[in-house]
């Protein structure tokens, strides 16, 4: 190799050099200022605090909504607590159930309507049998085949009536117990009514609580920041 042609080797390796050096350099610098400049933006001091008066406004909403709920509520527990403590509320409750009393004991009393239901019946499959006895317009086969049927009936019948009237007995029995019971049953009532109170009165509590907070939280906002 000539003096000429060494030179010129040694000076494209060193212009290569040159070229290759910078082009891995400032890609290098690019991404870490990026990444410093975006680490700078989440930790810039106050950028998500909202103001005072952002503030004052999202609890006056809040606060204004608490009240507005309350005050309904205290409207509504006020109408369950007089409803309950009403002289007569217990004894009205009782005389409906005194009312639902009487008309279940005239229907399975025995002069009423259930006492007569299994006889109607009896009667019924018995006429029946006096029919088809009568009756020309079967063949004996038919006739005997019916005649067995209805005896049946009649012997079920009779059965189911007497199921009846022991079950209709025994339930009117059970009525007129708890009319002579109903000094006991009314006084039962006015406690019944007395735990629902204690629920009205600690439900409003709650809620009275809950509304406090949100007045606290209103307050905070209207006090002038300390220098």
């Amino acid at each position: 190799m000539t003096r000429a042609q060494a030179f010129l080797t040694t000076a494209l390796i060193a212009t290569g050099s040159a070229l290759a050096g910078p082009a891995v350099l400032p890609a290098i610098g690019v991404s870490g200022v990026g990444q410093a400049q975006a680490a700078a933006q989440e930790t810039k001091p106050g950028a998500q605090l909202a103001s005072p008066v952002e503030d004052f406004n999202r609890t006056l909403g809040e606060v204004k909504k608490s009240l507005g709920d309350l005050t309904g509520r205290i409207e509504q527990s006020t109408k369950d607590i007089e409803k309950v403590t009403a002289p007569d509320a217990a004894r009205k409750e009782l005389a409906e159930l005194q009312a639902l009393i009487a008309d279940a004991l005239g229907s399975v009393s025995d002069n009423g309507p259930v006492a007569t239901l299994g006889q109607k019946v009896i009667e019924f499959s018995r006429a029946k049998q006096r029919q088809i006895e009568a009756d020309t317009k079967f063949t004996p086969e038919e006739r005997a085949f019916l005649l067995k049927e209805w005896t049946r009936i009649g012997t079920e019948a009779r059965r189911a009536a007497d199921d009846l009237t022991n079950a209709r007995q025994e339930f009117a029995k059970l009525l007129r117990t708890v009319q002579t019971r109903s000094d006991y049953i009314e006084e039962l009532q006015a406690l019944n009514n007395a735990d629902q109170m204690l629920q009205v009165i600690k439900r409003l509590a709650d809620d009275i609580r809950n509304a406090s907070s949100a007045l606290k939280n209103f307050i905070q906002t209207v006090t002038p920041p300390q220098s």
